[in-house]
């Protein structure tokens, strides 16, 4: 009797974070499956891929919460832990009985030990600490919704800031070289995308690693040649350091109609001294002109991360921190308490303020974020918005996501598939906005 063909090898991916660890899993998957497996979504996976994050200590519990759950569904299983978590701390994860192998984001990058990974040959791997140089690996793209694609045109960051682990466990800032990034946004483009999310660790440092060329910073370039390829699609910025914006590009969001009136600018505090102890290499002067700058041109949404509890701050730096912000023109917050990373320059600053204080102020910056993200959507009723489509549905109608960052429930229902629209606003529901396409 001929031989049964052999089922291929299942494999299931977790992804913990950022964007970027979505689209370094993306990457990840795309080796996978080029090795041979074959992915399911369930618990009957042959391996368990878990892309970890370290950015808290949240995020480091979050993470074995995880593994220790997997472990335990599919007892059989290979299960394979990486991501920044496993970067920062192997032996943390080697611990939870159930693990099989740990790669740092070095070793995950290399396919062919990631593959003896997922088959159980590559034994115990060392994970190289420090800040690793390694070469930039762009990953696949991976959808953000029905018309919208994620692109990493850069990984890792030079920065350092006295609390941030990104450079320890991304390594050192490297770009994707400008064609090679242009002709991954053609080819998401032909496949139908109707939106560009440009992304990375540090995205405003963006070809600094790159050859020299004249003319307009190489991030403002690389948004130009894109918007160039065609006519009927967009570009968005995913977060930029704020004294990294280029002039020129800053410049034209708000004119230029194609790309997207969103800028998510990271403050982290309101406070020139906790901003020079944080390392951030700017004071608050200069992050309000340039967000004033911005909202000068109309309708522009500007978002804001802030880390409370910080090092020094104490009830006159928080409460500069309250006031700067509740006198922007912001569309919405992040906030988030601080968290000690070993490894990096903060934990030599002194203590932090006690949980119950971090707690009290993130909530009290969390409902300004909530009435400032109101407010934002408030002063949307009656305007005609660039909308694309995108996966899924609300409560309403089918969703549109907005070049403002906000989601549009689309009501009525449009006829047909639709890929750039305008949408008029005429409802606020909840955390999204209610409005009808215009007939083109």
């Amino acid at each position: 009797m001929p031989e049964e063909p052999k089922q291929a090898p299942r494999v299931s991916f977790w992804t913990l974070g950022c964007r970027l660890n979505q689209h370094d899993t993306a990457s990840l998957r795309a080796l996978a499956l080029d090795a041979g497996f074959e992915e399911t979504p369930d618990g009957r996976a042959d391996v368990i891929v878990v892309n970890t994050c370290t950015v808290t200590a949240r995020a480091d519990q979050e993470a074995r919460q995880l593994v220790r759950r997997l472990v335990r569904e599919a007892p059989g299983a290979r299960v394979v832990v990486t991501g920044c978590y496993a970067q920062r701390a192997p032996e943390e994860i080697r611990a939870i009985p159930g693990v099989s192998a740990v790669l740092g984001t070095a070793e995950r990058d290399d396919g062919d030990t990631f593959a003896r990974a997922l088959l159980g040959d590559a034994g115990s791997l060392p994970v190289r600490f420090g800040r690793a140089i390694r070469v930039f690996r762009t990953s696949a793209p991976i959808l953000v919704g029905r018309s919208r694609a994620l692109l990493k045109v850069q990984d890792g960051c030079d920065s350092f800031c006295t609390y941030c682990i990104v450079p320890y466990v991304r390594g050192r800032s490297r770009s994707l070289p400008h064609d090679e990034a242009l002709e991954r946004a053609r080819r998401l483009l032909e496949a139908g995308h109707h939106e560009i999310v440009l992304t990375g660790a540090d995205l405003g440092s963006y070809g600094r690693d790159l050859p020299a060329r004249s003319g307009s910073h190489p991030l403002t370039r690389l948004v130009r040649a894109i918007l160039a390829l065609g006519e009927h699609h967009r570009v968005r910025l995913s977060s930029i350091e704020p004294h990294k914006v280029d002039p020129e590009l800053g410049d034209a969001i708000g004119y230029e109609p194609r790309l997207c009136r969103h800028l998510h600018l990271p403050l982290q505090s309101g406070s020139d001294p906790v901003l020079r102890a944080m390392r951030r290499g700017y004071e608050r002067a200069e992050y309000r002109a340039l967000v004033e700058r911005l909202a000068a041109r109309g309708t522009i949404a500007v978002g804001a991360d802030v880390i409370v509890g910080f090092p020094g701050e104490g009830p006159k730096e928080f409460e500069e921190t309250r006031r700067f912000l509740e006198d922007l023109p912001l569309a919405y917050l992040h906030v988030f308490r601080y968290s000690p990373r070993p490894g990096t320059a903060s934990v030599r600053l002194g203590p932090a303020a006690r949980g119950e204080v971090s707690r009290e102020r993130s909530e009290v910056l969390r409902a300004l974020g909530a009435v400032k993200a109101e407010h934002f959507r408030r002063s949307l009723l009656g305007v005609i918005l660039p909308v694309v489509a995108e996966s899924g549905s609300g409560a309403r109608g089918p969703l549109a996501m907005s070049d403002v960052y906000v989601p549009v429930q689309l009501e009525p229902t449009p006829r047909g598939r639709f890929g750039l629209g305008d949408a008029r606003i005429h409802a606020v529901e909840g955390t999204a906005l209610v409005g009808a396409l215009e007939r083109g």
